[in-house]
């Protein structure tokens, strides 16, 4: 997978858990909980079914730093390749 593909990998999931939101006009650097409006489950559901869905193992402890999309998708493609 290249960034395109993580990127939208994550949109698809993030558009599950906010299926309102209009991620085509997200920024990358936005934080998502505040902009989504999404909370610390959901957030947390949405990472479990990514390290699920991809096999790999995200810490709890990246999770603070996996808050937007530019951060995910960097931290995808280095623990998946």
């Amino acid at each position: 997978m290249n960034k395109t593909d993580y990127l939208s990998f994550v949109k698809k999931h993030l558009h599950r858990i906010a299926p309102e939101a209009e991620l085509t006009t997200l920024d990358p650097e936005d934080d998502l909980g505040a902009t989504l409006d999404i909370d610390s489950m959901d957030f947390y559901r949405m990472m479990v079914a990514i390290s699920d869905e991809l096999g790999i193992e995200i810490p709890e402890e990246e999770y603070g730093k996996l808050r937007n999309l530019k951060n995910i998708v960097n931290f995808l493609e280095s623990a998946v390749t």
